[in-house]
């Protein structure tokens, strides 16, 4: 920490993914350089764009994971002292270093390791990596290897439980439900879903993402991943979790009691909102405008089409066949998508992909050492190795 100028004290922030939608979100927060000095910012592949933002915010280091970026990181920064890394090792020792909050947005099974390295080096772990909590949430909340570091949602349905739970008594608490806009094939025929396209599936109605997470929203992936992250989040089962389809993405999440209230959260669909509240604190939180009366004339409701969207009971089936289900569930999704978006695959086989690898996990009954991430890691990778060639079979 340093002060600034009037006695304003700043604090350290590393952004893993600074050049994804919620790196790019977080750094158009217009109070963000006010109150924050930029450690570190790191990204994959696009140069371009990391190049820009650290001639703008000046972070002390820059990481890009693709070693052939390097020499043109290198060449974009030159003179303005920025020390330049790549490569994925170099990643997780920026990860480790000590930082007052990290914001963990590094889309995919890359961001797991980064993420785990930042715990108990940062006082705030804001976390939009789903596959993180996921994957390593029996490591990430084991208060015996976590036991300094206070983790924070950005996923804006986990952070308005978060914010929700601090006005409720938790004791009182019943069940929670998180939002689903239902993506871009809410009113789609199970039928019409055979000939969906990648550019079809792209076309999400209320949020601007990348394209894996906006594919894994068209496919309710991304709701699965959420249902099993809230277990872990809030120590809940995933029987006293529901997901409801409400269209407009305005009350991104709720809260029921037992004396009977249930209590909801609205906002904008705004990521600079849910970040906000993961990364500032209270007292200096960056000002955004409330919902209008005109913005909330029509909202709708509607049960989640489980036949239609399947992905949702294989979280559930997941989570109650155990940590190595877990995992298949996040490498098989992943994998799927990937080959979605390369066309190698349609739309619909990714729930048939994603449904043969859990029932492989099943048949070879994999144990799991929950307390060593090497051990996590090595099996998330096999179950993405085993979900390869189970497409290329079908194929």
């Amino acid at each position: 920490m340093f002060y600034i100028f009037g006695g304003k004290l700043k604090k350290d922030l590393t952004i893993l993914g600074s050049t994804g939608s919620i790196g790019v979100n977080a750094l158009s927060i217009p109070t963000i350089e006010e109150n924050f000095s930029m450690l570190a910012f790191v990204a994959g592949k696009d140069v371009n764009t990391l190049s820009r933002q650290c001639l703008k915010f000046k972070p002390k280091y820059a990481v890009i994971s693709d070693t052939q970026m390097y020499g043109e990181l290198k060449k974009n920064l030159f003179g303005t002292k920025i020390e330049v890394k790549a490569g994925y090792d170099e990643i997780n020792e920026i990860a480790s270093k000590s930082s007052d909050v990290v914001l963990s947005a590094i889309s995919g099974s890359a961001g797991i390791e980064p993420t785990y390295q930042a715990i108990n080096r940062t006082e705030k772990l804001a976390i939009a990596n789903k596959e993180s909590i996921v994957v390593a949430g029996s490591l990430l909340f084991d208060k015996k290897i976590n036991k300094s570091t206070n983790i924070i949602p950005v996923d804006s349905e986990h952070n308005a439980i978060h914010k929700l739970l601090n006005y409720v008594n938790y004791k009182n608490l019943k069940t929670i439900t998180l939002t689903a806009s239902g993506g871009p094939f809410l009113n789609t025929s199970i039928k019409d879903l055979e000939n969906v396209t990648l550019e079809d599936a792209l076309k999400h109605p209320t949020w601007v993402m990348g394209k894996k997470i906006t594919i894994d929203s068209a496919a309710l992936i991304n709701k699965g991943l959420e249902l099993i992250e809230a277990t872990y989040l809030f120590n809940m089962s995933h029987k006293d979790i529901t997901i409801l389809v409400h269209p407009q993405s305005l009350i991104h999440a709720m809260v029921s009691m037992h004396d009977g209230t249930t209590v909801s959260l609205m906002s904008k669909a705004d990521m600079r909102i849910p970040i906000s509240d993961a990364i500032f604190d209270s007292d200096n939180a960056p000002i955004f405008g409330n919902l209008k009366t005109s913005d909330i004339r029509n909202l709708t409701f509607y049960d989640l089409d489980n036949e239609k969207f399947p992905t949702i009971n294989m979280a559930r089936e997941a989570i109650n066949d155990g940590v190595s289900s877990i995992i298949t569930y996040n490498a098989a999704s992943e994998v799927a998508v990937e080959n979605f978006i390369s066309k190698k695959i349609s739309f619909l086989d990714i729930y048939k992909v994603i449904k043969k690898s859990l029932d492989h996990n099943k048949k070879i009954k994999q144990k799991v050492l929950k307390n060593n991430i090497e051990h996590i890691l090595s099996l998330n990778q096999k179950a993405k190795d085993i979900t390869l060639t189970i497409i290329d079979e079908a194929l």
